[in-house]
């Protein structure tokens, strides 16, 4: 992996999710299984098992990072349903209008990993601009492990993502997540 080469960062379909399946489950391996983040017995097969149903998704959304010949990082979501779990569990009071969902409201953003030796290039951030920018929903939400502080510290520097408070999440990969809200700007 030269210095020099070059890496497009753009939206993909379900096709390109598809095709290059094994090499975000590879990076998300890669990438999760690491200190500080919560690795459990299991979860890279939970990943992938995850992401089958994921792509199903009519709501699917992704943006992948790539050289000529390998995928460098990748962001993937999907719109939230009004009925689902992402707003339950936090341990402190939140405000009723924050957690009210509907459909379009809120794409939730699951997953952004770039490998090791790829990042401190703004691919992160590009990543999230062409996914953001694809997206019809009013705004966006995602998850950080409360040790990762390398992550919190990208969503504070990336800008305009602002922390809505820490869930218990028994039975997911961590224990406990922060949620972070943004809005989407619109053209």
């Amino acid at each position: 992996m030269g210095e020099n080469q070059q890496v497009s960062v753009g939206l993909g379909s379900v096709a390109d999710a598809g095709r290059w399946l094994d090499a975000v489950c590879d990076i998300y391996d890669q990438v999760f299984s690491e200190p500080p983040f919560v690795w459990p017995e299991g979860e890279s097969g939970r990943h992938r098992a995850m992401m089958d149903r994921l792509i199903e998704d009519p709501t699917f959304g992704i943006a992948l990072a790539r050289t000529p010949d390998d995928l460098v990082g990748f962001v993937y979501g999907v719109g939230l349903k009004p009925d689902g779990p992402w707003w339950d569990g936090f341990q402190q009071p939140v405000p009723d209008d924050l957690v009210r969902e509907w459909d379009g409201r809120t794409f939730a953003v699951i997953d952004l990993a770039v490998q090791q030796n790829w990042r401190r290039r703004g691919l992160g951030r590009r990543l999230l601009d062409v996914l953001s920018s694809s997206r019809p929903e009013e705004r966006a939400t995602l998850a950080v492990q409360p040790q990762a502080a390398d992550s919190h510290a990208f969503y504070a520097a990336v800008g305009e993502w602002r922390s809505v408070g820490r869930q218990d999440t028994p039975g997911y990969v961590s224990s406990q997540f922060d949620i972070y809200v943004r809005e989407l700007v619109k053209p």
